[in-house]
């Protein structure tokens, strides 16, 4: 089914499943979403990539197979994708929880179609500040959500939680991102903030859909600030970059496949984009009390 005139960072969806956290408007080119035919087997040979994540507090594994043309993507859990970003088809097999798949949807699979679209992906939330993009960039575990939740208490649109989609022709833009986030328990009150709802809880997240009133468009959004967030002691301050020092920052914030080609334009891409955007670091405590000095320094470099 076509799910309306949601989107996703810049695509529309036919599903065969049902979609929570589109917006409205903004999709062009269509990602077709359905059930694998049968269960595929994990292929023989090294994975593309490989990595290690938490489900309920427990490590699980995930690796990702194939080349420029095809993809799989199978985890410990059972669940597998198969990717055809040239097709912009993605297909399913045994989804862990019907609560859980969509978020799924939105990480790898998305980016390989996007990235074969010749966008750029990087781990960065991201939020709207005066009608443009303020990119939250970090590694993962670093505050990124917990950062954006506090700019959403504060009436900023979430563009973004951990996947951003930039795209820098004509200009560098943000292609919004599904409408959730996944919060921290001993960063969650009990009771989904306004404007958001709760859609599932595990013992390391509690899983928040925003409401539709809140989402926005999924409309490419101009970027204006890149920051990079960093850890310190006490206190909250932000440096601006060089564009060499930014480019050093972003890139291991990129995704890229291990070839030369892929290599060279993720370069590219990021040269661009340092470039024509400034890019601070923000120094500052992981602290619940420091959010609110945190959200009015990054407001006072984006000069709202």
């Amino acid at each position: 089914m076509l799910n309306g005139e949601g989107s996703a960072y810049g695509f529309r969806l036919h599903s065969a499943y049902p979609l929570r956290f589109l917006r409205q408007g903004g999709g062009v080119e269509l990602l077709h979403v359905a059930p694998a035919a049968a269960q595929p087997q994990a292929p023989q040979g090294a994975p593309v990539f490989a990595w290690t994540y938490q489900v309920r507090g427990q490590d699980a594994q995930a690796r990702l197979y194939g080349s420029d043309d095809r993809f799989e993507l199978h985890t410990s859990g059972g669940a597998a994708w198969q990717i055809d970003p040239g097709s912009r088809t993605v297909r399913i097999a045994n989804p862990e929880d019907e609560r859980f798949w969509e978020p799924g949807l939105w990480g790898i699979p998305a980016l390989l179609c996007f990235m074969q679209r010749g966008d750029l992906p990087l781990h960065a939330a991201a939020i709207e500040v005066n009608g443009e993009a303020v990119l939250l960039g970090a590694p993962g575990r670093s505050g990124k959500t917990t950062l954006a939740l506090a700019f959403h208490r504060h009436g900023y649109r979430l563009l973004t939680e951990d996947l951003a989609c930039c795209r820098l022709t004509p200009g560098p833009v943000l292609l919004p991102g599904p409408a959730f986030l996944r919060v921290r328990p001993d960063m969650y009150d009990g009771a989904a903030p306004a404007g958001t709802h709760v859609v599932a809880t595990r013992t390391d997240r509690i899983y928040l859909g925003v409401n539709e009133a809140c989402r926005g468009t999924g409309e490419p959004v101009p970027i204006s600030t890149i920051v990079f967030l960093r850890e310190c002691d006490s206190g909250v301050r932000l440096e601006r970059m060089t564009a060499q020092r930014a480019l050093s920052g972003l890139w291991p914030l990129s995704f890229r496949l291990p070839t030369r080609a892929a290599q060279a334009r993720c370069l590219r891409q990021l040269s661009a984009l340092v470039g024509t955007v400034p890019v601070w670091t923000l120094h500052r405590p992981l602290q619940r009390g420091s959010l609110d000095a945190t959200v009015a320094g990054i407001l006072e470099v984006c000069g709202a």
